[in-house]
């Protein structure tokens, strides 16, 4: 069963709130299924819905905020270990892991694209959809190159953005090209900010 876990403070041992099928509603007043006392708190807050393997969070138009992890929601989903804070009070997700069964589908080949790069002037591969651009990804399964607007993008709820291959739609990964013009990037970043460091030294005098 899906719980949320309320850490220890001041020598409090954890508090454990059981969350039951369906709604689950937090607040100050006596209505909720989870009484929270905290002043920061509304009367009616937030809801947690369980269904299945799923839990998702609604703020209840709350003064102050319903949040994830940090991060201000209305409406998201909540998965075992984010963190959500009412008020000032935080706690923690615990539930069983999610099980998708999926049928096993065959993926289909794309034929609009060369199977090997075009090489640049500076030797770096280009991207097999614009032999004209350096390619910027990689895939590791299928060794093809593509450029930053051929790759597919894929936004995970609560995660980082998925590059995947237009091709075979694993992950890929940052070319050579990529990485290095990223650590040129750092380099020329690292000594602007040495020089308007040294120039800020060199200007300031100390007040007499």
């Amino acid at each position: 069963m899906a719980k949320l876990i309320i850490g220890s403070t001041g020598g409090q041992p954890a508090e454990v709130l059981e969350l039951k099928p369906g709604v689950n509603r937090f607040g100050r007043s006596a209505e909720n299924d989870h009484v929270l006392a905290d002043p920061e708190i509304s009367d009616l807050h937030c809801e947690v819905l369980v269904d299945n393997d799923f839990i998702f969070v609604r703020d209840l138009d709350s003064t102050n905020g319903t949040f994830i992890d940090g991060d201000a929601i209305r409406e998201s989903a909540l998965y075992s270990g984010q963190r959500l804070r009412l008020g000032s009070i935080e706690m923690s997700l615990d539930a069983p892991p999610i099980r998708l069964t999926l049928p096993e589908l065959p993926k289909p080949e794309r034929t609009d694209i060369p199977s090997a790069p075009t090489p640049l002037a500076d030797g770096y591969p280009s991207c097999l959809g614009h032999a004209n651009r350096h390619a910027v990804w990689e895939c590791p399964h299928c060794s093809r190159l593509f450029c930053d607007e051929c790759i597919r993008k894929l936004r995970r709820v609560g995660g980082a953005q998925l590059k995947l291959c237009p091709s075979c739609s694993n992950p890929c990964k940052l070319t050579a090209w990529s990485e290095m013009m990223r650590n040129k990037k750092k380099g020329f970043f690292g000594t602007l900010v040495t020089k308007l460091t040294e120039g800020i030294k060199r200007t300031t005098r100390p007040l007499r």
